[in-house]
Order: structure tokens, then sequence, then C-alpha cells
């Protein structure tokens, strides 16, 4: 894990200086400090020792916030607040950051400091990573960097590119997220700030990962290592310990991995940080799981995926599921390899990579085509500067040189103009085109985003857990015919479901539009299926004739999903006999309606499971009003809406 938390706290480091150095000299200056400049002193001390000791950061903070405090100045605390919030991040308290985050926020803004909004709005991202909203994190990122270079803060410049690398990291864009670690690195090697280079070489580290070229990756996590204990930031050495643990993974060398993941574990504990402590503990449980070690990864699989859910990490329920869907797959107890397959899958399906990936990567555009169009602007205005210079010496030369020097200085501002012209003409050619070509770019990524999620999500996962169950029959040949029939059952099983979702997505890859009536013989085969499935115990009828009126692909595959989704249900939950999807045409919209008449469930008490979520995301991202009731033992319904 990488992120970087802006907070002032390693802002004067340019020297070879120890930690406990920086300290003394920060703790001599806070005796002589007073006001608003003690309250910052006293935040700078506390923020020191993140690195070292966990209790005395929150004595300092504490000490700060009293002080701003009796100075009464909204100011200073709003200062301490945007702490408090990182102490709660690190704490893996998201929500509670971003809180603390948005009431400093308008204080802050109101300052107008560069650094200090920088900071606010790095803070910012960070926390809204940890909640999954990639896009706006990213937004808040690019927004940090902006006042950073407007600040002319090289530090915080090269921090934000650390961060930018971080985003780009989460949805595998492995060159993207090397190319800002390799500008953030650079920068402070060249300020000589030591310990954003062991940051900085931690980060490149976990770009080779990505990129599975594990030697390199070992290499710089361990002169990020060496950088960390020269400075004396002990239980900042928990980030590339965690990388030279996954480059010795990736080397087949588990046992080295083993030592270097429980060091890590135990510094990260020592810190409090409960989201990196998640990740280390899935690995190591993976790692047991390598080394043939299946109860020791079950039992910490199993604590560690409760801890997920407790705070609500989706990204740690995601990667978890998978690994206990691995464990009971080597136990083995296939029920239950399968149970949190599926809740890996529903995880990776409500988690959001496709469309926040498309809106991360079109605000990285949109950036940088701001860029372009400020320099070109900035090009005009000097030539309009330059224009009316020519003008003023034109009016002097006029009123002194005759009719003849009026005339060449006319022709020449003529001459200017148009050259003028030509080269606004030029630049704003340029710019279309390269918006043309940006344009184009973003294009072709969401088309291969939209493609590339179906294929991992939906057939990826079923080909993978259909793999996993061919070794386990290999494993066990042994084991005699009733075994090996049930495995040959559970790959036709898997199989039929891949070839189904396969059809799906090629029918979709293959439409840049879906007709009502494309949706409505979709969702017929899909009661085909039901019907063959349940040995028509299961009935599921289409009514309603919809027109021939079209819908976008992305939004009439999500339409076909959730319908698809509601039906499964129907048949796994409601005990229904019957199930019936109607097609309605309102004006300028379409009502489609899932309803069974079966057990029905309390809607009050919430529901259990991933599956109300995973439509709810869809109908949100696809601009699809959904709404779903059920009343015990007459039926559930589901409604959608969508503007044709």
């Amino acid at each position: 894990m990488t992120v970087l938390v802006l907070s002032g706290m390693f802002h004067t480091t340019l020297s070879a200086q120890t930690l406990e150095e920086e300290l003394k000299m920060l703790k001599d200056t806070v005796a002589i400090k007073e006001g608003g400049e003690k309250v910052l002193a006293l935040k700078d001390v506390g923020m020191k020792f993140r690195s070292i000791n966990v209790d005395s950061v929150r004595y300092y903070v504490d000490l700060a916030f009293k002080e701003a405090d009796a100075l009464d100045d909204d100011y200073y605390r709003a200062r301490i607040w945007m702490v408090y919030g990182i102490l709660s991040w690190d704490a893996g308290r998201p929500k509670e950051a971003l809180e603390y985050h948005m009431k400093a926020k308008p204080i802050l803004e109101n300052s107008k400091e560069y650094y200090v909004l920088g900071s606010l709005y790095t803070n910012m991202s960070n926390a809204y990573e940890a909640l999954t909203e990639f896009d706006t994190s990213v937004a808040f990122q690019f927004k940090a960097l902006e006042n950073f270079i407007a600040g002319k803060d090289s530090i915080w410049i090269a921090g934000s590119y650390l961060n930018l690398g971080n985003r780009y990291k989460l949805i595998q864009e492995p060159d993207l997220s090397l190319e800002y670690y390799l500008k953030a690195s650079d920068m402070y090697r060249k300020i000589g700030n030591d310990y954003f280079v062991a940051v900085s070489y931690n980060s490149v580290a976990a770009a080779y990962l990505e990129k599975k070229q594990f030697d390199e990756a070992f290499d710089y996590a361990k002169k990020s290592l060496e950088g960390y204990d020269t400075i004396g930031a002990r239980l900042d050495k928990a980030y590339p310990l965690t990388n030279m643990a996954l480059a010795s993974w990736g080397l087949g060398n588990f046992d080295a991995a083993e030592l270097y993941y429980n060091q890590a574990i135990a510094l990260q504990e020592e810190r409090g940080e409960r989201l990196a402590q998640i990740s280390l503990k899935n690995d190591l449980a993976n790692i047991y799981l390598k080394q043939g070690k299946v109860n020791r990864a079950e039992e910490l699989a199993l604590a560690t995926y409760a801890e997920a859910e407790q705070i609500e990490f989706l990204p740690g329920i995601d990667v978890l599921s998978k690994t206990l869907s691995l464990i009971y797959e080597e136990k083995p107890d296939f029920k239950k390899a399968y149970q949190y397959h599926q809740k890996h899958k529903a995880a990776r399906d409500s988690l959001y990579f496709s469309e926040k990936a498309r809106e991360m990567l079109n605000l990285k555009e949109k950036y940088e085509t701001e860029q372009k169009e400020n320099e070109i602007l900035r090009q005009q205005n000097e030539l309009v500067e330059n224009e009316l210079s020519i003008k003023k010496r034109n009016n002097m030369l006029m009123g002194s040189g005759g009719l003849l020097a009026i005339l060449l200085i006319v022709g020449f501002v003529v001459f200017r103009e148009q050259k003028i012209k030509a080269r606004n003409m030029a630049s704003e050619t340029a710019l279309e085109k390269a918006m043309a070509e940006a344009k184009a770019q973003e294009n072709l990524k969401e088309q291969r985003i939209r493609i590339a999620r179906d294929l991992h999500d939906n057939i990826g996962s079923q080909l993978t857990y259909l793999t996993s169950i061919t070794d386990s029959a290999k494993r066990g040949i042994d084991k005699g015919e009733v075994f090996l029939m049930e495995k040959l059952t559970q790959m036709k099983q898997f199989s039929l479901v891949t070839i189904s979702e396969l059809r799906d997505t090629i029918w979709a890859m293959n439409k840049d539009e879906i007709s009502l009536e494309d949706i409505q013989e979709r969702t017929q085969q899909l009661a085909a299926t039901v019907h063959e499935a349940t040995d028509n115990k299961i009935i599921v009828r289409t009514e309603g004739n919809p027109s021939d009126k079209v819908l976008n692909a992305f939004v009439g595959m999500n339409l076909f999903r959730i319908i698809q989704e509601s039906v499964n249900n129907a048949v796994k939950h409601s005990e229904s006999p019957e199930i019936v999807v109607t097609f309605t045409e309102l004006e300028n919209q379409v009502e489609i309606v899932i309803e069974d008449f079966g057990k029905g469930f309390d809607t009050t008490k919430g529901s259990t499971g991933n599956g109300l979520h995973i439509m709810q995301n869809r109908a949100q991202k696809a601009g699809i009003d959904f709404s779903q009731t059920s009343v015990p033992e007459k039926g559930t319904k589901v409604e959608l809406k969508v503007n044709v």
C-alpha cells in the first residue's frame, strides 16, 4: 500500500537529518511560539511522530486543538480538524476522516492558501479512494495538484504525482502509475528530500509489481527500506516490507514472503492502519495456502473477512471472499467454495471498476486538455500584448513621421494582424485536432472497458472457478466414481452458465444500440432456460409488446442484467410457481415490472446479500429508475423505468 497523506509534516525535510533530530528541533521551537504559530508547531510535532509512535501523535494533536480552542479561531480549529481526519484515515475510518475534512473545507477555502488547500484536497482524495469513489478521488487529486503548482511547491507537486500514480494503479494502469511515480522520484532526488525519495522508491516498486517485474520491484522496495532506516522512520518500513513480500511471492519464495508479511503486519498493528492490515492479512492467508497450511489460512482469512465486513470495506470483502473460495476448494468444501465465489463476484460487480476507471481516465484527458487550452490562451494574450505595444509605438511615429510612415505602419499592422490570425488559426486547429484525438481515445477506452468488464467479471470468474474444479477433480481422482461424478456435474453447470453469459456479452458487444424488442426477446430466452432448469416447475411469462424504440448499448445491457438478476432472485428465493415480466410503454418511457407471488420478505429488516446493491448500482449508473417492494407471503415486485 503506497498511499501518501499530505499533512505538512515533512515540508521542511530537505536534508539527511533523522526524525529524532527533527523532532528535537521542532519541540524547541514550540516553547518560543505563541498564538496560531504555537498551534501549528504542536501540530507539526504530532504529525512527525506518525512515523515513530502513535500515542505521541494523538497527545500533541490534542494539545494543538486545545490551543486553537483557547484562541477561539476557526481557521486554526480547521487546521487541526484536517489532522484529525488523517488520524481517522490511519485508523481505517474513511467516512469519519471525510467528515473532518468536509468540516474544515469551507473555512480553509476562504484562506486561499495554496499549500493548505492542496493538502486538504489530497487528504479528501485519499478518503474517497478508501470509500471506492475513485472518480471523485482523482478529481480532488487534480485540484490538489493545481494548488501546489500555483504555490510553486515542488515537494507537494511531486506528492500529487505519487498519489495520482496510486489512483491509476488501482484501476490496473501500471504504465500510467509508473510514469507518475518516476516523475515524483526524479523531483524528490533533485530537491534532496530523503524521506520522500524513500516513499517514491516504494511506489516505483509497487508499479513494477503490477507489471510482474518482480526482481525490479524487490530492488526498489529494498532501497526504500534502507532509506527509511537511515532517517529513523521505523513505522513507515511496513510499506517497503509489504512490497518485498509481494515480490518474494511473485518469485516463488514463500517462506521469505511470510517473514516480510509478518514484519509488516506487526508495524501496521502498532500504527493502527486497519485497511492496510486487512490487505496484508489477506495476502498472508494466500501465502499459507501456497505452503499447504490450509487450516491456518482459513482461520486468518475468516477473521479478517469479518473485520472487513464490520467496517464495510468493500475492496477487502472482494479479495478475502476470493481467498476463502480458494481455501475451501483446497479443503475441499465445494458448497462453501461456491458461496464465497458468488460473494467475490457480487463484490466485483458492485465495486465500480469499469465505470470508475473510464471516469478516472476521462479526468486525466480533461486535465491535460485544460492545460493545453491554458497554454494557448497564455500565448494568445502575449500576442495581444505585443500587438498593443506595437500600436502604441506606431501612434508615436504617426505624430512625427508623416504620411509615408503612417502608410508603412498601417501596412505593418495589417501584415502583423494577418500573421497573428494565422497563428491563432493554427493553434485552434491544433487544439481541435488534439481534442478530437482525445475524444477518439476516450471512445476507444470506453468500448475496451465495457468489453473487458463483461469478459472479466462475468465470464473470467466462471472460467477461473471451472479451472479450480478441474484441478480438484485431478487431485481427487482416487476418491472414487461418486466424487468424480459430482465434479463433472459441477463442471457442466458452470459451463452452461459461462456459455449463457458469453452469449449475453457477444450480444451486447455487437450492438451500438439495443431495442426494447431485443430485451424482451432475451428475457424470453431466459424464461426458456428457467423452464428447462426447473423441469417446468417454475414458469416465467413475458407480457406486453414494446415498440422498436432503442437504448444505447450501455443502458440496454444494464437493463437486461437487472431483469436477469430479478428473475434469478425470484427463482432461488421466492418459491413462486410463476414469475411475470411485463413491458409497458408510457410517454417517453418504458416500464418493466418483474413480479413473483411467493413468500416475499420483510423489507424493514434490510437485505442480507449484495444482489439488491448490485441492481441499484447498475440502475444508478445507467439512469434507470429502480424500486423493489415485497410483502411476506404475497410476493416481491421490482419496477424499472427508463427514458426512451
